[in-house]
């Protein structure tokens, strides 16, 4: 076999769709590689990360990945009528530059929690990134937790 076959061969394996992305964690000491798949039908938890939990509650960020055909004011007319169904106190609901940001908060599984989120459309999907606190902790925890969220960026 020759170099210059070697080398296009080496390139094909690591260029390949398959070859795993990793992620570091710096100041928890450990990476990982992602585990990853396209959003299916039934909407994705792409990812998942959290805080030491305080009180029997760890802050956290997620991603969901949700189908949904409906535009962007759609979604947010339904969020809006979801949270007013669990009588949560919504802080901020407006649309700008095609990102739908929502801060709100109230209670659920004996919790009283802070929510602060954005949502994205892409295609027939809403990105939808959240991060999640106990009331008492959500300044303490805000900067972290929103700098996260405002973080994401679709590629």
């Amino acid at each position: 076999m020759t170099i210059k076959n070697l080398l296009l061969i080496s390139a094909l394996a690591f260029s390949s769709p398959g070859y795993a992305t990793t992620l570091i964690f710096d100041k928890a000491g450990f990476e990982i590689s992602t585990l990853e798949a396209p959003p299916g039908p039934e909407g994705t938890q792409a990812l998942i990360m959290m805080l030491p939990a305080e009180g029997g509650f760890a802050a956290n960020v997620n991603v969901q990945i949700q189908p949904y055909a409906g535009s962007l004011a759609d979604y947010k007319k339904l969020s809006e009528s979801q949270f007013s169904q669990l009588g949560f106190k919504v802080m901020t609901s407006a649309i700008d530059k095609n990102i739908l940001t929502f801060e709100y908060a109230g209670s659920m599984s004996d919790q009283t929690l802070h929510w602060y989120s954005r949502a994205i459309k892409k295609g027939n999907f809403i990105y939808l990134v959240t991060a999640t606190s106990q009331e008492r902790n959500w300044l303490k925890n805000k900067a972290a937790l929103e700098t996260s969220v405002n973080s994401f960026k679709l590629k």
